[in-house]
């Protein structure tokens, strides 16, 4: 198995994250979170979630950019 390194890597886990805000947002289980028995933060939190993990990835990645 080759090892990534550089900007591919990076953009490997780029895409990875917009297809899991994708899944979130864009999908059937959208109607999960967005039924009247949710809080009504949840979409926050979802949002929060993604943010969260791009910020880590951003800075995961801009450490190893020496």
């Amino acid at each position: 198995m080759i090892k990534q390194t550089g900007p591919e890597h990076q953009r490997e886990h780029t895409i990875l994250l917009i297809l899991l805000a994708l899944f979130l947002f864009a999908s059937p289980f959208t109607m999960l979170w967005a039924s009247n028995h949710s809080p009504w933060f949840l979409p926050y939190l979802l949002w929060l979630f993604i943010i969260l993990i791009g910020a880590w990835l951003s800075h995961h990645h801009s450490r190893h950019d020496l």
